[in-house]
């Protein structure tokens, strides 16, 4: 099985996996962890285990996170690497709902394959919204 673990700072996460069901349905394979405001590291470490203990080697991980640097996918890994074989896992930072509906959509595809795919998705869909705004000319197009 491929699991799909959100990590952030706050409720980013949830909401990540919130949107994501609207969109894809409730999976058992989608998983979050946060590390709120006020939380203790410790706290969050417990959390973050509790919540990768049923994961085996048998099994293959994307781990999703809000920031490349930050301590919840510092810790998320640091975690991951005591319990499995990391060839098994892939961990990207930045993440956006593109990506995630990608990395659902590719579940089936080797795991460096969906993470091309998503990562390719996620810049395709980052970009300025067209207002439709007045370009200077003096149409009378409506």
């Amino acid at each position: 099985m491929r699991y799909f673990i959100f990590v952030s700072h706050g409720q980013l996460a949830s909401g990540m996996c919130s949107a994501l069901s609207m969109l894809v349905g409730q999976r058992d394979d989608v998983l979050h962890v946060a590390f709120q405001d006020g939380m203790d590291a410790a706290t969050f470490r417990s959390n973050v285990q509790a919540l990768v203990s049923p994961i085996t080697n048998q099994d293959e991980v994307m781990v999703m996170a809000d920031l490349i640097s930050g301590s919840p996918l510092a810790t998320t890994m640091e975690i991951l690497a005591q319990q499995l074989d990391l060839a098994h896992v892939r961990a990207i930072g930045g993440i956006n709902l593109p990506l995630a509906i990608t990395a659902i959509e590719t579940e089936s595809d080797p795991l460096d394959d969906a993470v091309k795919a998503m990562m390719e998705c996620a810049v395709e869909q980052v970009q300025q919204f067209d207002l439709g705004a007045d370009d200077g000319s003096d149409s009378d197009d409506i």
